[in-house]
């Protein structure tokens, strides 16, 4: 529902100021007395409210613009009670970490998903820049290459992440950041990196616990993102197809079918979460939970490669790149631009020789 109508409401009912709505926060205007050093002779405002465009931030605005609305009526409206003292510039790198923080939520709604996102692209990196020292390229560029390899994701998330954090300061001539995030894609891994179905299949023997050996199994045949498990309806994994639904997450509710090797045995219908605490966890904790178990128990790949060789088999399959990126929950251009990086000429080759066979077995129907 749109706030506009909730503020037209609000606003009947005051004599000398009218509340606006600002993009996603709300503000107050109407004639003041004229602010210490503007004039004498009253004027228009717009004064800040500090409430966010939403019901709850209505109810809050509502109270302050009846307290102005009152003052202006008595005519004993002071700007010392609204007028904020300066604020210290932003020296430190602390000081700027805390005001792109509050400029980035001005912007983005505090959704969980999104504060997933900030976390992983930000706060991670940020956290390793030392908060009380003044903020310059220099500091900036410093951590990066202590940090990080030439050419590798990483390198390119704390790049961006610390270019985006100096463009907010203002600092001057940030191309050399900029720069340091050229040198990873996804076309920087070779598709044999990838576990063939064969290793898959032979990996799934490491698993240590019934719970992590079905994790194990869905995300094989699923491709989720490894914290998508626990954000999981099994409602309908007992139909055919069996399908399951992503109930929580980075592009919403989506559902999701199998792909799976003709020689596998594994059973996603057996339900059995292993002993994970997921109450009050993000996705990349629960994402990092998983990573740990696969490293511990030996398993030779990261659980996310499960994921992109669930691209590799449906392309391999004759899946259409739509339908496949629909089940991974991505857009079509991800599907085409990222995943197909994932593919070399194995897959290529089986989907060759697959149309070969087709076509001379549909020839050899038509002989008869």
């Amino acid at each position: 529902m749109s706030i506009e109508p909730l503020v037209a409401d609000v606003n009947q009912h005051l004599e000398r100021v009218a509340i606006r709505v600002r993009g996603k926060k709300l503000s107050f205007r109407g004639t003041f007395p004229p602010k210490p050093g503007d004039g004498r002779v009253p004027k228009h405002y717009e004064l800040a409210s500090g409430c966010s465009a939403t019901p709850a931030g209505l109810k809050l605005a509502k109270a302050k613009a009846q307290e102005i609305d009152s003052l202006l009526v008595r005519e004993r409206f002071d700007w010392e009670l609204f007028l904020k003292p300066k604020s210290k510039p932003a020296e430190t790198v602390g000081d700027w970490i805390q005001k792109f923080e509050e400029d980035h939520w001005d912007k983005v709604p505090q959704e969980p998903s999104k504060l997933n996102s900030y976390h992983k692209d930000y706060r991670l990196k940020f956290n390793h820049l030392p908060t009380d020292k003044p903020l310059s390229l220099d500091l900036l560029k410093q951590v990066i290459l202590e940090r990080t390899q030439p050419g590798t994701r990483s390198r390119k998330g704390y790049a961006m992440a610390y270019r985006r954090l100096a463009e907010f300061a203002g600092l001057a001539d940030i191309r050399e950041l900029a720069s340091l995030e050229r040198g990873y894609s996804s076309k920087s891994v070779a598709p044999r990196d990838l576990p063939s179905d064969e290793e898959i299949a032979e990996a799934r023997s490491k698993m240590r616990t019934p719970g992590w050996l079905w994790v194990y199994d869905v995300l094989s045949i699923y491709g989720l993102r490894p914290h998508e498990v626990f954000r999981l309806s099994t409602d309908r994994i007992n139909e055919s197809p069996a399908l399951v639904e992503v109930l929580e997450g980075k592009t919403g509710r989506r559902l999701v079918f199998p792909m799976t090797a003709d020689f596998w045995e594994f059973d996603a219908k057996t339900v059995q979460l292993p002993a994970v605490q997921v109450e009050g966890k993000n996705n990349n904790q629960l994402g990092m939970k998983i990573s740990q178990e696969f490293r511990e128990a030996g398993v030779g790949f990261p659980p996310y490669n499960l994921r992109h060789a669930y691209a590799r088999r449906g392309y391999e399959q004759g899946f259409p790149p739509e339908f496949l990126a629909r089940s991974m929950g991505h857009s079509y251009d991800v599907h085409t631009k990222v995943y197909k990086a994932w593919l070399g000429e194995d897959s290529d080759l089986k989907i060759y020789k697959a149309v070969i066979a087709k076509t001379a077995k549909f020839s050899a129907a038509r002989e008869e």
